[in-house]
């Protein structure tokens, strides 16, 4: 299991394809996926679309971020983590074609920041955002904030507060995504809206200043005690000690 591509017509599509934890990453799979997203972007005339097997993603492995939070530093996790989760985001910026998320199932804390990361979000029968984070009491670690911000500024603060499970009725109200229409994607030549991707992405996303900023963050948040203890909670474990 891992990535897998495939065709369609004139676009390259990566299936997310870790269904027996529904496609909830690993630091090291951040690393996979990055490569598959750069694979794709130079074999694709049209598109590159996004899409995963039972899920889009469904956030960070927390069994893995509560280990870590019991056994790295704030400094080791911002080096050895973020380096690797945040590259599947670089990746959607440097994508030399549009960049879809075909979202069909949830797409939750990491998984909704990937699919903001990317250029249009197309949502299936199934498929919903919700942002996560904020219960575990961690911010996104993966330029969430900035992503959404450049896509709703108004909406940000909504959906931590409510949670929201964002499904296909309410994501074009609030400009998160469109629902998916029937039919093949039509091919495109690529160089045009190659040039209009990387224009608009320079305008409009966060920096690596912020990127930065944001693992730093995140990373303490992850060392704290009250993650481990809401870890370990939903985990339905022992907190461990640090």
């Amino acid at each position: 299991m891992g990535v897998r591509i495939e065709t369609a017509g004139a676009a390259a599509v990566m299936i997310m394809d870790w269904p027996e934890r529904r496609n909830a990453l690993r630091p090291q799979d951040g690393e996979e996926v990055a490569a598959a997203i750069a694979a794709t972007g130079e074999a694709a005339t049209s598109a590159v679309i996004l899409t995963g097997t039972r899920a889009f993603y469904v956030s960070g492995d927390l069994r893995t971020f509560a280990e870590l939070s019991a056994t790295h530093t704030p400094a080791e996790i911002v080096e050895q983590v973020y380096g690797r989760i945040q590259a599947m985001i670089r990746a959607l910026r440097r994508c030399p074609v549009p960049t879809i998320a075909a979202v069909d199932g949830p797409a939750i804390g990491l998984g909704f920041d990937l699919a903001l990361a990317c250029d249009m979000r197309l949502l299936g029968p199934h498929g919903w955002f919700r942002q996560g984070w904020a219960r575990a009491g961690l911010i996104a670690g993966t330029g969430g904030i900035g992503l959404l911000a450049r896509r709703t500024p108004d909406v940000s603060w909504r959906l931590i507060a409510t949670h929201e499970k964002v499904t296909i009725e309410r994501c074009p109200q609030l400009g998160l995504g469109e629902v998916a229409p029937g039919g093949a994607l039509a091919a495109i030549d690529r160089v045009v809206p190659g040039h209009h991707c990387r224009m608009e992405r320079e305008q409009t996303w966060p920096d690596d200043d912020f990127s930065a900023e944001t693992a730093r963050v995140r990373a303490g948040l992850i060392c704290s005690p009250q993650f481990r203890d809401l870890a370990a909670r939903a985990l339905g474990t022992a907190a461990p000690v640090a």
